[in-house]
């Protein structure tokens, strides 16, 4: 059986992204959490029209991860910075719709990963 993928927005005409160590405190563009001096964050450029302003989202490495596994997962993961989380939700429930025999675990999997990422920032903040 084939699958045929198709995302239904558009692409940026110019695109890059690579994971970076942190200088200085940013902000995570999908979960919103801190991204402290030291940690791996991915850094991403992207225009959209040649006239427009460029984006430059940062995401800390949890969420690359999240994002990571629905991509190695679910047959087609469209996604978009962001609405990374909602996006892979989506997609994971399309794909247990499709096939709900063979993505047993799949909604578990995702759902744990997004809590130790929650648990992870979480203990940062406390005292």
């Amino acid at each position: 059986m084939t699958y045929n993928c198709t995302c239904d927005y558009d692409l940026p005409k110019i695109y890059w992204a690579k994971v970076r160590r942190a200088r200085k405190e940013y902000s995570c563009y999908e979960c919103g959490s801190k991204i402290l001096p030291g940690d791996l964050y991915e850094y991403a450029f992207g225009l959209y029209d040649y006239g427009d302003k460029p984006y430059q989202p940062r995401t800390c490495e949890h969420c690359v991860d999240i994002r990571m596994w629905v991509k190695n997962n679910v047959p087609c993961f469209c996604w978009a910075h962001g609405n990374m989380i909602e996006d892979a939700k989506e997609a994971v429930n399309e794909a247990h719709y499709r096939a709900p025999q063979e993505t047993v675990g799949l909604r578990f999997g995702l759902l744990r990963r997004i809590e130790l990422r929650d648990r992870f920032h979480a203990a940062r903040i406390a005292p």
